[in-house]
């Protein structure tokens, strides 16, 4: 008899101990939310919840890196924008020094304003993003433009990862946006304001007509520079939306794996409650049947 109660005993115990350990785990995945908090509880679960994690973190990379090459194109965008408004005034101001008709005193008063509208692209190409030349390449320490309009960067462009094995460039160099010397954007406005201060009339009226097309062509390339940088923006936007679907996939899949149900946790709180409230009426009542067997 006491062989049979003590195997009874130690059947009880253990089911207490189960029972406990069951209970201290479900209690920790309600308090924490989370199916696994160590190892032991799911070790296939961990690794894979390990690896979308790991996933997750690229994504997340990835769209920063998107962020800041959208910031460059987009501060790089507005310059060429106020380029074009620029260059627009000054076609308009060749324009009417190409007529003939103006006094020198006319002519000279185009001619400042020529000078401040090419110190403005000249400043513009000269900008600076976060402390680093927009326009000179690689080379973003050195100032773009010198003061003779040569171009002072290099050809490269910078690129930066948006996806695995997927890079965008976030730059382009200046001197295929403004082209270099006499005759970049800022030599050509040049030329046109020394033909508007010579006193000959003709002289500044062919200096007017030649800049006329050197500006439309201007204006044109920076048409084409704008355009290459809204497909850049467009292509960084699509690029997001995948990297988006993607993130929000893992994140599913992750926290099906990781994320505690909280109705079924409390469920099963109660059912082991229950368990561990009938195994202790039932340890009683065969403890003290067996005390009594042993006093009779």
């Amino acid at each position: 008899m006491r062989i049979t109660s003590f195997t009874i005993f130690n059947q009880i115990t253990r089911s207490l101990s189960d029972n406990l350990r069951n209970m201290a785990r479900l209690s920790n995945m309600l308090a924490s939310g989370k199916k696994i908090n160590n190892p032991s509880d799911d070790v296939s679960g961990m690794t894979k919840g390990m690896d979308y994690k790991v996933s997750i973190s690229e994504i997340e990379q990835y769209k920063r890196n998107i962020d800041e090459a959208n910031a460059h194109l987009s501060f790089a965008e507005t310059n060429m924008s106020s380029v074009t408004n620029s260059l627009t005034r000054a076609r308009e101001l060749a324009v009417q020094a190409s007529t003939g008709s103006l006094s020198y005193l006319d002519r000279v008063a185009i001619a400042k304003e020529i000078a401040e509208l090419r110190d403005e692209i000249q400043s513009l190409a000269n900008t600076k993003f976060r402390n680093r030349y927009t326009f000179s390449g690689f080379m973003t320490d050195t100032q773009s433009f010198d003061a003779g309009f040569n171009y002072q960067g290099d050809s490269g462009e910078i690129n930066v990862l948006i996806d695995r094995n997927a890079t965008i460039a976030i730059n382009i160099p200046g001197d295929t946006v403004f082209g270099s010397g006499a005759t970049s954007i800022m030599g050509s406005l040049n030329s046109l304001y020394n033909a508007l201060m010579d006193p000959d009339p003709l002289v500044a009226q062919a200096g007017a007509q030649t800049a006329i097309t050197d500006i439309d062509n201007a204006i044109d390339q920076i048409a084409n520079a704008r355009a290459d940088i809204g497909a850049r923006q467009n292509h960084l936007d699509n690029s997001r939306s995948n990297l988006e679907s993607r993130d929000t996939t893992l994140k599913t899949f992750l926290s099906e794996i990781e994320d505690t149900d909280i109705a079924d946790t409390v469920t099963e709180i109660s059912k082991t409650e229950l368990a561990l409230q009938s195994l202790r009426q039932s340890g009683a009542k065969i403890l003290s049947q067996s005390l009594l067997d042993f006093l009779q």
